[in-house]
């Protein structure tokens, strides 16, 4: 038996989840929204991104075979203007608060996929955060091309909360320092309209702010001139080495992110 559930509950869930988490150490608010499972945009990713990029139906089969995807759950977690601040300042390597936000910031937002979950198959629902699946399972990004089996950025692009910019990053009404989450579920929930359409650049006005703020030279006057591989060779290179002197930490993922503060999409959408 399911229990009733509607999209101001399952906002209302996500909102409660980032304060029990600490997300507010972190982030502003989350804006929240939700896609349909059956959105085009899932099957023309096994093009774009590669045939290796799941659709939500494919990622729910992994904890429930005979469930049905209906839904996306997805959130946005804006940054905080004081780790923004101290990023906006440097121009070679993320500030200490900065690479604290990527690092145990994202392990709020895995514990908030988690918690969803189980809410939901409290609730009756077969449920599935499909970035901790491919985590369990195990993907190597690098022979990938710096994609994955689910891309949440492209996900939150179909919920309707941003477009891309430049430098790869999700431009959203919060602008393009932050974090993405999402879940997949068979409940059914009403798909976002996507605010500019099918455009996957719409909020990106070419500025080309980030391409100058980039330490890599990764970022160019095109989005095709974008390279991922340049992007983590500099993080491999510069940020890494100082992970245990200046970070204090050894075995969590650490960033660069310089794009994405001191530009000005950093915290709103450019108009």
């Amino acid at each position: 038996m399911k229990d009733s559930l509607n999209a101001e509950q399952i906002i209302s869930m996500v909102k409660r989840l980032y304060l029990a988490a600490g997300g507010d150490s972190y982030y502003d608010e989350p804006l929240v929204s939700f896609a349909s499972a059956d959105d085009e945009w899932y099957r023309k990713y096994k093009t774009l991104i590669g045939p290796f990029h799941w659709t939500p139906e494919e990622a729910l089969h992994f904890d429930n075979p005979e469930a049905t995807a209906k839904s996306v759950i997805v959130w946005i977690l804006p940054v905080k203007e004081s780790i923004r601040k101290a990023n906006r300042e440097e121009n070679r390597i993320p500030a200490v608060s900065w690479a604290a936000m990527r690092s145990f910031g994202e392990l709020v937002n895995e514990n908030m996929r988690k918690q969803l979950c189980l809410l939901l198959k409290k609730s009756g629902y077969a449920a599935i955060a499909p970035h901790l699946e491919q985590l369990r399972q195990g993907y190597d990004i690098v022979e990938m091309n710096f994609s994955s089996h689910w891309s949440e950025r492209h996900t939150a692009f179909v919920a309707g909360l941003g477009t891309f910019g430049l430098s790869a990053g999700l431009i959203t009404e919060k602008g393009v320092a932050m974090r993405v989450g999402s879940v997949v579920t068979d409940l059914e929930l009403p798909p976002a309209k996507r605010p500019y359409g099918d455009d996957p650049f719409a909020w990106c006005t070419r500025c080309g702010a980030c391409a100058k703020r980039c330490p890599g030279h990764a970022i160019g006057k095109t989005i095709e001139e974008r390279d991922k591989q340049k992007c983590g060779a500099y993080v491999v290179a510069n940020v890494n080495p100082e992970r245990e002197k200046r970070y204090g930490w050894l075995d969590l993922n650490l960033g660069c992110g310089l794009c994405q503060t001191g530009v000005p999409c950093e915290f709103k959408r450019p108009r």
